[in-house]
């Protein structure tokens, strides 16, 4: 047989003591030392939310959590700013919200992996009818990589590239 440990020992007695001192309290020193408690308790808590509360920044930029509210922030403010576009260039778009999904997750697909695969820039480029199909294109696109489109393609694609994108656009009177 274990037994008690020498913890558990120590433990019970300065229970059974203080329980001891306890009753023998009057009445008012026993709500001086409820009231006490109770404010201890609540400090405990407060302190607790606090250390919580600085924390939980540490905690959210380690797992990236902020750097992601960061970046959905942004893209929500590019999304708002091309939909004022959209209605501002008053040209109704040639494509669905569907097909601009489409168009836009295969550009990023071309730029996402090592290696950019041009073509397939240009091939989904050369579906845009006009500058609202750009738009369109660009509001679903968004901000995967902390970049909208127009960025992305200046990053993925050099000069010569770049040049021929720009060609493409410039049919359907995008300029970028």
């Amino acid at each position: 047989m274990l037994g008690i440990l020498p913890q558990a020992a120590v433990v019970k007695t300065v229970t059974e003591t203080g329980a001891k001192k306890y009753k023998s309290l009057d009445k008012n020193q026993k709500m001086a030392v409820n009231i006490g408690g109770l404010a201890l308790f609540a400090g405990v808590l407060f302190m607790g939310y606090k250390m919580y509360s600085g924390m939980k920044d540490t905690i959210s930029w380690f797992t990236g959590a902020k750097s992601e509210e960061e970046r959905k922030a942004a893209e929500t403010k590019v999304k708002s700013q091309i939909d004022q576009e959209i209605n501002k260039v008053g040209i109704t778009p040639t494509i669905g919200i569907a097909k601009a999904k489409g168009i836009a997750q295969a550009l990023l697909d071309a730029m996402e992996y090592p290696g950019t695969y041009e073509e397939q820039i240009y091939s989904n480029l050369s579906v845009l009818k006009n500058s609202a199909d750009w738009l369109l294109v660009g509001r679903e696109y968004g901000m995967p990589r902390k970049r909208t489109l127009v960025a992305e393609l200046y990053n993925e694609l050099d000069n010569k590239e770049m040049i021929k994108a720009k060609a493409i656009l410039s049919k359907i009177g995008v300029t970028i």
